[in-house]
């Protein structure tokens, strides 16, 4: 079953079957090739994968950050970012980087930060002299945070499909410092390519002026703050803290910014309609996917032979790490995680490894992903911005992608990177 099973499902992958369509596809060959199971049970198990209230907080974290996007959001964050940092040489690609760090905390998306910032921020690179194929690499290469700085929805899935033990509130909080790792590795490469080249630095705001313009900025910096006091306080859920965010972020786009009208406010329900339909759709046929994988026993079978190559939880995490980023290289995250988690999961339990770290080092490989080819959407997103073919951003994303994998490797090697601010902050 589970040959059937996995062979339908890349075979379907490989004809260019959208990726939902793949797994409910080869769902629906396994269960009619092993015949002792009913073809109702695709019904039964995409329902059940569907029925969940805390997957509400899904939509509502889209509908914030598209909120965010058309609010007036970009402008602000762009504008404290290049106060901040573009006095430096290569300022606009310093801040274009931490512009994804800052806005990562608003959408918890990586497509949706690319294209916010992107079609800003690389034409802007591009008329101060950066070449196109730099700044697409670079700002794909700073959306990846998107998935990693709370709020985020792959670390919303883990949670919720690596059993009741893992917490959201810990995954949230463990994804601050890679993050941030992530965001100083980026300006560092960035720094160091600029000064190679010479770069331009932008007109540098005085110091005395950044806490002026750290007013109008402080309205979206406040949204994941709210968030994450307000879940690490036991105020509100994961959940309910995503429909507060969606009811602030409405309130700063009408009222503060005055961006956000009766006339814009279709088109952003639109979207978020249609982003959560996608996001919805995997999910539902995940679940018999899922499930069929777990009774097939492959599971079992993956995890004996890991264990029979070693049993050190490090030397164990450096292979999965190296499956994992052969995948993300194929896949996008979200279906990954959708069937990687029950095969992986039980492995990393069995040698003791701790959920959150592991679902941070999980979600973070898989996210690189979004910049390799071929599939990697990021790249697809950032090149059409700046008008370059994929070959000329993929020959500048080596410095990037390499400082990607370097945090990859820290996290990993030392949990503390993850589990420290959970430890802190949830006892």
């Amino acid at each position: 079953m589970s040959t059937v099973l996995i062979g339908g499902f890349f075979l379907l992958l490989a004809l260019s079957f959208p990726i939902g369509f793949a797994m409910g596809i080869a769902t629906m060959g396994a269960i009619w090739t092993h015949g002792g199971l009913p073809m109702s049970l695709l019904a039964q198990r995409t329902l059940v994968g569907a029925d969940s209230y805390a997957l509400l907080a899904i939509p509502f974290f889209i509908l914030a950050g598209n909120l965010m996007n058309g609010g007036g959001i970009t402008r602000q964050i762009i504008d404290l970012a290049n106060a901040m940092v573009g006095r430096f040489r290569g300022g606009l690609a310093l801040t274009s980087v931490m512009a994804a760090m800052i806005f990562s905390g608003l959408s918890g998306s990586a497509a949706a930060d690319a294209s916010a910032l992107g079609k800003v921020l690389i034409p802007a690179m591009k008329k101060q002299g950066y070449g196109g194929g730099f700044a697409a690499a670079l700002m794909a290469s700073a959306c990846v945070n998107g998935p990693i700085i709370p709020p985020s929805i792959p670390l919303v899935i883990y949670g919720l499909s690596a059993g009741k033990g893992v917490s959201i509130i810990a995954l949230f909080l463990g994804g601050i410092v890679p993050g941030f790792l992530l965001g100083l590795s980026l300006m560092i490469a960035a720094y160091w390519i600029s000064v190679r080249r010479n770069y331009p630095t932008t007109d540098a705001v005085p110091f005395r002026e950044i806490p002026r313009m750290v007013g109008p900025a402080l309205w979206a910096l406040m949204m994941p703050v709210i968030i994450l006091l307000g879940v690490t306080g036991g105020i509100v859920t994961v959940t309910e803290s995503a429909t507060i965010a969606v009811v602030y972020a409405a309130l700063v786009g009408f009222f503060v910014y005055r961006e956000l009208s009766l006339r814009t406010i279709w088109p952003i329900l639109v979207q978020t309609a249609l982003d959560t339909a996608l996001v919805m759709f995997i999910i539902a046929l995940s679940s018999g996917f899922g499930w069929l994988l777990a009774v097939s026993g492959m599971p079992r079978a993956i995890a004996a032979w890991i264990a029979s190559i070693s049993s050190d939880p490090l030397v164990i995490l450096m292979m999965i790490n190296v499956f994992l980023l052969i995948i993300g290289i194929f896949m996008e995250p979200l279906p990954a995680l959708f069937i990687l988690i029950p095969v992986l999961v039980p492995v990393v339990s069995a040698v003791g490894i701790d959920l959150v770290h592991f679902g941070l080092v999980m979600v973070f490989n898989l996210c690189l992903g979004l910049i390799t080819p071929p599939v990697g959407i990021l790249l697809y997103i950032c090149a059409n911005f700046a008008g370059v073919k994929l070959e000329e951003e993929s020959r500048e994303l080596g410095p990037f992608l390499g400082a990607g994998l370097l945090v990859l490797v820290l996290i990993t090697v030392f949990p503390s990177t993850v589990l420290w601010l959970p430890r802190v902050l949830l006892n």
